[in-house]
């Protein structure tokens, strides 16, 4: 079989998985949303008989065999192609350690888990959750060792969601977040002890019909194309994608308008870099996000550095004011202060962009202690308490408020929350680098002129796909390795405007 050949029968194949992989996250999101709950038994096996035609699919012998042989003549394919090649055999090679029963088992363990957390979460009852989770930890390890068994578990796992980043450059880089944070956070600790915030124009009643069409409002105004996409409701805001369809989630409190207003945000970040990746490569790695933390860094960027700058809401508050009368008399200095509120809190999803990070690093010690056996996950609740009071200064008075706040583990994504605060590090340096190329952002969004930004992103990040792995894709987008410097300069600013924001400080 001739090279071309032998290529175009390679995209067939990816492209076929795709479809498979897309029918299954379809079955999640539904699982997530509108599924009834009595329906919960049968999903759980239906999405694992597809996660087992799909790993089938993805490890056929043939299909190995003729990635095997593309990769050796790499040298006969244009770089476009070779980028397929090379990392579809790097993704199958770890597809291919993992055997079909393997797959299965921890498809279906993730699946009733998800479940179980729904109704542990809304009991507040750890213990219904803790045997699965013990379950989920022992299935990664074995897939961990099942594919390479020379290395920490841990970075195996990590290089699912972040390829080619090793551990010691994660912990470096977490290190020097976390150095530069603790100035900063005590910091806001006796800014808010001498000047309490005053009562937020955002807390108050806000009808989640409303809400609705407000958050549609703002996501489409950064660019969201909803003939391509949707928001709808779930326990945990996600985004996942179908094909050309990307699916956005939400979920809405009557008395505080900022949770599903930023989590709109947040997760219309990752919906335009799904929409902004080559159409005509769906379903290849050219046409596949370079890494979670890289996907982070877009959600990361609308949420914080646009949605809770002075700018956006100047644009912004004709279009709230008209869909929520109570707040006809705030001002944009009162919202940007509530939007910007800074203190060690208990949830993660509606901390501050400065306290976020300590939530990550503690995510990411106790998951590291439960990969690598110092944690028992029925213990897991207490250890939760004591990282809380160690790295946040607060303790949860329930488990609903603490350990079963994410998602995460129950999904049996362990190796996942390091990549939010990647996301961070490279969202800031990546506006950096837009505003020395493209000019002044904020008087951009100002005028609610959001698609220069957009497409400057568009252009640096999104059309690349995975052709570059992130720390290159960084480095070359911004002309700078990738570093948390701009990061803590960007929050420096945001105590800064708190020192000046608070009344009487």
């Amino acid at each position: 079989m001739n090279t071309q050949t032998a290529y175009a029968d390679l995209v067939h194949h990816l492209q076929r998985c795709s479809d498979i992989a897309g029918t299954l996250r379809l079955l999640e999101w539904d699982q997530e949303t509108y599924l009834p709950a009595g329906a919960m038994d049968s999903r759980a096996r239906q999405i694992g008989a597809l996660a087992e035609i799909l790993h089938t699919h993805s490890t056929a012998p043939a299909l190995l065999a003729l990635v095997d042989e593309l990769a050796n003549r790499l040298d006969e394919l244009d770089p476009e192609q070779a980028v397929d090649v090379r990392e579809s055999k790097w993704q199958l090679d770890r597809e291919r350690a993992l055997d079909a029963a393997l797959v299965r088992e921890r498809a279906e363990l993730r699946a009733n888990a998800r479940s179980v957390w729904i109704q542990a979460r809304h009991d507040d009852d750890f213990a219904l959750l803790a045997p699965h989770l013990e379950q989920l930890v022992a299935m990664e390890r074995r897939v961990a060792t099942a594919i390479d068994a020379s290395r920490d578990p841990y970075e195996v796992l990590l290089e699912s969601y972040e390829p080619g980043l090793r551990l010691a450059h994660l912990e470096s880089v977490l290190g020097e977040v976390r150095a530069g944070l603790q100035p900063l956070v005590a910091r806001i600790c006796a800014l808010v002890e001498r000047h309490p915030y005053p009562a937020s124009p955002l807390i108050g009643d806000f009808d989640a019909g409303a809400q609705r069409r407000f958050n549609e409002h703002a996501v489409a105004a950064i660019g969201f194309d909803f003939s391509r996409g949707r928001i709808d409701e779930s326990a945990h805001p996600f985004s996942t994608t179908i094909g050309s369809d990307v699916r956005l989630t939400t979920r809405y409190d009557p008395r505080d308008l900022t949770y599903s207003l930023y989590s709109s945000l947040h997760e219309a970040g990752h919906g335009l870099y799904e929409q902004g990746l080559a159409a005509d490569a769906r379903g290849l790695p050219r046409g596949t996000a370079c890494s979670l933390g890289v996907h982070e860094s877009q959600s990361r960027l609308w949420e914080n550095q646009i949605g809770r700058s002075h700018a956006y809401w100047e644009q912004l508050l004709p279009a709230a004011r008209a869909a929520f009368p109570a707040l006809a008399a705030a001002s944009v200095d009162a919202l940007v202060l509530a939007v910007n509120r800074m203190e060690p809190s208990l949830i993660r999803t509606e901390s501050d962009e400065t306290t976020y990070n300590l939530h990550i690093i503690l995510r990411f010690e106790l998951e590291r202690a439960l990969i690598g056996g110092d944690l028992r996950a029925a213990d897991l609740s207490g250890a939760w308490r004591e990282k809380m009071r160690e790295l946040l200064g607060v303790t949860p008075a329930d488990d609903r408020h603490g350990v079963l706040q994410d998602v995460h583990w129950a999904a049996g994504e362990f190796g996942y929350f390091p990549t939010y605060t990647l996301g961070n590090v490279y969202a800031a340096q990546l506006l950096e680098a837009a505003a020395r190329e493209i000019g002044d952002i904020d008087e951009l969004v100002r005028a609610g002129e959001f698609a220069t930004l957009l497409g400057w992103l568009r252009a640096k990040v999104h059309r690349w796909g995975q052709t570059l792995r992130a720390a290159e894709l960084i480095e070359r987008a911004t002309g700078e390795p990738a570093s948390a410097q701009p990061l803590l300069r960007h929050l420096e600013r945001k105590v800064e405007l708190l020192a000046r924001a608070l009344p009487g400080a």
